[in-house]
């Protein structure tokens, strides 16, 4: 079973540990682009991790936190959905999904956006798999990796979510 709550401060560590290994896992397949932003994406994760930490829904298998998500700016946008590969395609990432998508609801948005690699084709596909549409592919500076990075916003109504 999955439980989801309320990331604490002393977790921001191994929440970062989590974000660092599903990015490492997600840019594998990069031919190298990725050695020139990975020291700039650790950093990053442990920045996010320690500064918005309460912003962040942890999922919990056994006690052990094997994922987290976040909607950093508390508005309709999820910032973060981040799944330990250890746990890819046991329902983590679904349940995450579905608690931020619930917290959006709960602040009175009727819909949610999020951005994903260009690249990241696995991530495009399970939003796709839960009403997410792709809205638009830009090329967009990104602070935190000091680069331009390829993305794809992803949009979802939420009218059929019910208020918890």
């Amino acid at each position: 079973m999955i439980e989801i709550r309320q990331a604490l401060a002393k977790e921001s560590r191994q929440l970062a540990h989590i974000g660092i290994l599903a990015w490492e896992d997600a840019v594998r397949n990069w031919d190298g682009d990725a050695s020139k932003v990975r020291e700039n994406a650790h950093a990053a994760y442990h920045d996010f991790t320690t500064k918005c930490w309460d912003r962040i829904v942890t999922a919990l298998m056994q006690g052990t936190i094997v994922g987290w998500g976040a909607r950093e700016a508390l508005d309709f946008r999820i910032s973060d959905l981040w799944i330990n590969p250890e746990h890819y395609r046991k329902g983590v990432g679904t349940v995450l999904l579905k608690s931020l998508e619930e917290g959006a609801v709960q602040a009175g948005f009727d819909h949610t956006e999020l951005e994903t690699l260009a690249r990241n084709t696995n991530a495009i596909e399970f939003y796709k798999r839960f009403g997410y549409r792709v809205t638009s592919l830009s090329v967009k500076y990104s602070p935190s990796l000091q680069q331009d990075i390829e993305k794809v916003t992803m949009r979802k109504e939420l009218s059929g979510i019910v208020e918890a």
